[in-house]
């Protein structure tokens, strides 16, 4: 291993190290924090009030889509029976 190497690494694990580092706004308040993540929460509420809504609509449409097939199943039976073959 060179030495160019060996000191590539160790620069390497100097800089993976996690140095402490100042807030990016020393003049935020814990108020703000707070308030800005109770908006959050109720931003993820919301959305996840429209997940739970849109998983109810695609399970109504794929039970409708299941009956639809039986029906079609039994539509083609009928046919059969009349001798009636469909194209």
């Amino acid at each position: 291993m060179t030495e160019e190497t060996k000191e590539t690494k160790e620069e390497a694990k100097k800089s993976n190290l996690i140095a402490p580092q100042e807030p990016v706004d020393p003049e935020i308040t814990v108020e703000q924090v707070q308030a800005q993540l109770n908006y959050a929460q109720k931003i993820i509420n919301v959305l996840q009030t429209k997940v739970n809504d849109a998983n109810g609509v695609i399970v109504q449409l794929e039970a409708r889509l299941l009956m639809a097939e039986e029906d079609k199943a039994g539509i083609l039976k009928q046919l059969e029976y009349a001798g009636i073959t469909p194209q």
